[in-house]
């Protein structure tokens, strides 16, 4: 009869976190800090298949603000002092400085953002460009993705240094996504220079 009730009590527990996770994967909220990202814990969270609310990032005349509706309650809060949002279409940003970052990796250690920025190309036309930043982890400040800047972040970590110079001849290598492994290339090189 014991054996009979840990295999419930196990089986309860195991329905419970795929239940919190197959929540977490359609909901939309605010990261209020680095730890609150890592943990996947949404502040004005709602499940966007079934509820509606709204994030702006983009204030008119408040750059440093975001603006959330939740359940008919209007909230302000300074960029500086929150960490990101994820959006209703799955997207996960990431505030610096009023500015905003798209986050491309989530469930890596070393993460990866993509800015966009934009260009004059000719004739008064002009083109947004992806410019790749990263973090060595969650509350580390992005920085330009280099290889000169990777190797600084992991100093100690030689292997990834000579996995870095084997894989990549140029910066913008690094942000090449692997289809097959359905990961970075970056992060798989990464990964296998931690085992």
């Amino acid at each position: 009869m014991k054996k009979f009730n840990s295999f419930l009590i196990m089986a309860a527990c195991l329905l419970a976190l795929s239940q919190s996770s197959f929540a977490q994967k359609d909901s939309s909220g605010v990261y209020k800090t680095a730890a609150d990202f890592q943990l996947q814990k949404l502040s004005y969270a709602i499940n966007y298949k079934t509820e509606k609310h709204k994030i702006k990032d983009e204030i008119f005349f408040h750059e440093s603000k975001i603006k959330v509706i939740h359940e008919g309650v209007t909230y302000t809060l300074d960029k500086n002092s929150t960490y990101g949002y994820k959006s209703t279409k799955g997207d996960v940003f990431r505030f610096i400085d009023n500015a905003e970052y798209k986050v491309l990796n989530t469930g890596e250690s070393l993460m990866l953002y993509m800015s966009p920025k934009i260009s004059n190309a000719s004739k008064g036309q002009f083109r947004t460009y992806p410019v790749y930043f990263f973090s060595p982890d969650a509350p580390s400040i992005p920085q330009a993705l280099t290889k000169e800047n990777l190797k600084a972040a992991f100093p100690n970590n030689h292997k990834f240094h000579d996995a870095l110079d084997e894989n990549f001849k140029t910066d913008a290598e690094l942000a090449a996504y692997d289809s097959f492994h359905k990961i970075f290339k970056l992060n798989r090189i990464f990964n296998n220079s931690l085992k």
